[in-house]
């Protein structure tokens, strides 16, 4: 559990300074970032599974990776879901949905494995869930309206609860996609 909540800590520290970042950025560069940032990480992962030992990638590896998962995965989906947003969806969309994944992700979390009584679909449980929703939809309603950010949350959290692909990517493209479709309706 201790490693899993510093995971989550580092997701959600990740995301937050990601956001706000891209925003100080502007959409031109922080494409050009995520794409410097996606090519570095995608050698250094192939460089740890090849069996070399980076200092600072080896210490985050050993501390926060889970064992099961391929060296970097869950920061190279992270990164990889954050670039096809904004791609696809724009600065301003993009910074809301890479709150949501990150509050969202991190919260439903720590918070189903410490409450979590109620399993939904193998280790997810409407605690962890509904936590999870509810931090995603606070934060991402201090950016755009309640009303907007309601689906994208909602779509997010059965995306995490469900998805066979990783969460990392596809919580910001069905919020981004959502948050586009419900800012053209309303």
């Amino acid at each position: 559990m201790r490693q899993e909540t510093g995971r989550n800590i580092i997701h959600l520290a990740l995301g937050t300074v990601l956001a706000a970042g891209m925003m100080l950025l502007g959409e031109y560069w922080s494409i050009i970032l995520l794409s410097g940032i996606l090519l570095l990480g995608v050698v250094l992962c192939i460089l740890a599974r090849a069996g070399f030992k980076i200092p600072v990638v080896d210490w985050f590896l050993n501390r926060f990776e889970r064992k099961e998962a391929p060296a970097g995965k869950g920061t190279i989906n992270f990164f990889m879901g954050t670039y096809l947003s904004l791609v696809l969806f724009g600065l301003q969309i993009t910074f809301v949905s890479v709150l949501i994944l990150s509050f969202l992700d991190s919260f439903s979390t720590v918070i189903g494995m410490a409450f979590g009584k109620t399993r939904i679909n193998g280790k997810k449980t409407a605690e962890g869930t509904l936590a999870g929703f509810f931090a995603g939809w606070i934060v991402s309603s201090l950016f755009l309206p309640p009303l907007i950010t309601l689906p994208a949350c909602v779509l997010a959290s059965l995306v995490e609860l469900y998805s066979r692909i990783d969460d990392n990517i596809v919580i910001p493209l069905v919020s981004g996609a959502s948050l586009f479709l419900t800012t053209i309706l309303f």
